[in-house]
């Protein structure tokens, strides 16, 4: 565990210095998908771009250790203010920063979402994730998967959209206020994504997370139906949408667990003792579900593995000329040699 954290430590710092190296851009550029992508060249170098100046900002939180905004951009500017605007409503929610205590149960909570593949109408499928384009041309500059820059810059709703996020929104908002549950958020999703989980965690992020840099998120009609996560939460919007930002990087087989950790830590560098407690409680969490969510969807996709065996033949069947020291990429992303899995 220690090397895995140092190891990702690096990366983050890695991340960060070459993040902060590459040339500022245009504050005025804007940039976003109309479609589903899961390759977009164009977007990448925007993306890259933007990630540039998130870098520059985490590293000035450190050093003054204050809560720096990050600079103005139009790709900071929330993709659906008009379906999900900011309320002129009072606040009155009590809060309490000195403790985290979670309002849900994690294995509960994850067995409910096992439930509902289980029982629902769509075969459960993994999903296929985004990735960066021209690998090549890319991999001198990137450390770090395009799922992890887009959550790490808060606009996934621009560089990875899926489009069943207005639908999302139109049935969050038909909700009673303060009554929607995580359990009841990933279903309509799932149903929308006709069973693709990689797709209905990423439609809940991006809707969660797109009002991310508003002065008064915490006021947008989509936060007013969410349940609170914790008790007192100062931060009830970020709680939500790290939760699920979490989810979807331990889904996509990221260090999630230790990414979080280091979160936490940078987390309490910037902003000191005025750190969320339930926000970084949510990112561990997050995790920690998504890694869990990934390991039962792999175990239950039935295409998933019919590829697999068929996968597994070839191999078998390679092996006898390449001596055992053949590599390949399995279904669920890992390397393997040989017969040794």
């Amino acid at each position: 565990m220690r090397i895995l954290l140092n190891k990702t430590a690096a990366v983050f710092l890695a991340v960060l210095l070459i993040g902060a190296a590459q040339p500022v851009f245009a504050q005025a550029i804007t940039y976003r998908q109309e479609q589903l992508k899961l390759i977009d060249p164009d977007g990448d170098e925007v993306l890259l771009k933007l990630f540039s100046d998130t870098c520059k900002t985490g590293i000035k939180k450190c050093i003054t250790f204050t809560n720096v905004p990050p600079a103005e951009s139009q790709l900071r500017v929330p993709r659906f203010a008009s379906e999900n605007p900011v309320l002129d409503i009072e606040d009155n929610r009590v809060v309490d920063n000195s403790k985290a205590e979670a309002m849900f149960d994690m294995e509960a909570t994850l067995e409910n979402l096992k439930n509902i593949m289980k029982n629902g109408e769509y075969r459960i499928s993994l999903g296929t994730m985004h990735r960066w384009a021209l690998k090549d041309f890319l991999s001198a500059k990137v450390v770090a998967s395009k799922i992890l820059m887009c959550l790490a810059t808060a606009t996934s709703a621009r560089f990875m959209y899926v489009g069943q996020e207005v639908p999302l929104i139109d049935w969050i908002l038909s909700r009673q206020d303060n009554s929607v549950t995580i359990e009841q958020l990933f279903e309509e999703s799932y149903n929308l994504n006709k069973g693709n989980v990689y797709l209905t965690v990423l439609t809940i992020e991006n809707v969660l997370s797109d009002s991310t840099f508003e002065a008064d998120r915490e006021k947008t009609a989509v936060n007013r139906k969410l349940s609170d996560l914790y008790a007192g939460s100062p931060n009830k919007f970020g709680d939500w949408y790290h939760l699920f930002g979490t989810m979807l990087a331990g889904y996509a087989n990221e260090h999630a667990e230790a990414i979080a950790d280091l979160y936490g830590v940078y987390r309490k560098i910037s902003r000191g003792s005025n750190a969320e407690k339930a926000t970084i409680s949510a990112d561990k969490i997050g995790a920690k579900m998504g890694r869990q969510l990934r390991q039962f969807v792999f175990d239950n996709d039935k295409e998933l593995q019919r590829e697999l065996v068929e996968q597994i033949k070839k191999r078998d069947n390679a092996m006898k000329y390449s001596h055992g020291n053949l590599k390949y990429i399995g279904p669920d992303g890992n390397a393997y040699i040989g017969f040794n899995r």
